[in-house]
Order: C-alpha cells, then structure tokens, then sequence
C-alpha cells in the first residue's frame, strides 16, 4: 500500500480539483496513507514576462495565489490536510516536490479542456508519468 500521496490540485478548475481530492482521500484514509496538497502556480521566469512585472506585482501575485489556494482547501479539504505551493512548470515542481516529500504516489488529472496548450506544452500528467521517480494515478472522468 502507498504511505505517502502527494495531490497536485490545479484550483483553476474548482470542481476537479475537489473530486480529485475527495476520491484520493478515500483510498488514502483506507491504507492509512499520508497525503500532502500541492499548488503549483506558473513562474516570471520568461524573459518577455519578467521585463514587464515588478517585484511588487509578483509578490502581489504570489499572496493572492496563495489565499485562493487557502480558501479552497477551507471550503474543500479536511482543513487539517499539508499543502505546499510552489512556483515553476506544473510538471517540473509536481516531481520535485514528490521527490524531497518521499511520496510513494503521485495522483494527477488529465484535464481534456487544455488541449490549445496540449499542443504546444504536452500534458502536465503525461511529463509527470514519464518523469516521476514513484507511482503516478491518472484520473480521468470523475466529474460524470
């Protein structure tokens, strides 16, 4: 069975991010496993985006992100549950933070409503499969 569950949870999508939360809870609290929220929210570190944001914009940014990423596991999660955020490729800090954590599982969402960026970014799950050092869930369909 899996010890440690890391959630990324993409809180743009409200609904999905709460099923895949309530679905993940229920094996977790079974097996007994740890589980730890994950908020990845993308970085300036483009070029053409950091020469037009201050770093007061970007502090700005970072709390708001931060509240709504709190307010969603308030109205959402056990409130109870760790959460990290981080800043970054979705795909990139979702293997770092599963790494430095140790999870033994990682449960992602395939989000068929991306498919403009699919095209030129590939799928934040498909890199997070091909990637990750641990076992990766792919849920798909849990809002029908």
């Amino acid at each position: 069975m899996f010890k440690k569950i890391l959630i990324p949870l993409d809180i743009d999508y409200p609904k999905t991010a709460a099923a895949v939360y309530r679905n993940t809870i229920e094996s977790a609290q079974r097996s007994g496993a740890e589980i730890k929220l994950l908020g990845v929210m993308p970085g300036f570190s483009m070029p053409i985006v950091a020469s037009y944001i201050s770093d007061e914009l970007k502090k700005e940014t970072i709390k708001h992100y931060r509240t709504s990423f709190e307010e969603f596991i308030q109205a959402n999660c056990d409130k109870e549950t760790p959460y990290s955020i981080r800043i970054g490729k979705p795909w990139e800090e979702i293997i770092k933070a599963a790494d430095k954590w140790g999870a033994d599982l990682i449960v992602v969402y395939h989000n068929h409503r991306r498919e403009f960026n699919e095209v030129f970014s590939g799928s934040c799950s498909a890199r997070v499969m091909e990637h990750a050092k641990c076992s990766v869930l792919r849920l798909r369909n849990i809002l029908s």
